[in-house]
């Protein structure tokens, strides 16, 4: 996405801005950077969600019996000889779908104004 921002964004306004002054660095900071706002929130949105349905890192890092996350939990409530405890592994996933949609509910805009700014113009 972040690609996709900077290949879009005209040359035109680095341009005016080292003509008005600016360096390199300031130019980046005041403004690059807050061109790249809407951009920069849809990808850390993304990094959030992603990171909450993480499964594998907190698999191998985490000590089973003393910690586990609500993937890995789901994954252990299927017991031997196909036994499943279906009462708690459907609420298990109930709980952790529902702060990513309430998440994506309250960011939702930042998200679609961040991949819209990040799209390739054809």
């Amino acid at each position: 996405m972040f690609s996709g921002f900077v290949k879009s964004m005209p040359l035109s306004v680095e341009e005016a801005a080292s003509i008005d002054g600016c360096g390199p660095i300031r130019t980046f900071f005041q403004v690059v950077l807050p061109i790249m706002r809407p951009t920069i929130i849809s990808v850390g949105i993304l990094e959030i969600m992603w990171i909450w349905n993480d499964y594998l890192l907190p698999y191998l890092v985490l000590d089973r019996k003393l910690y586990m996350t609500i993937p890995i939990h789901i994954q252990y409530l299927q017991g031997s000889y196909g036994a499943v405890d279906l009462g708690a592994t459907m609420a298990l996933i109930v709980l952790s779908v529902i702060p990513i949609i309430i998440f994506y509910a309250i960011c939702q805009k930042h998200i679609i104004k961040g991949v819209m700014a990040g799209a390739v113009k054809g």
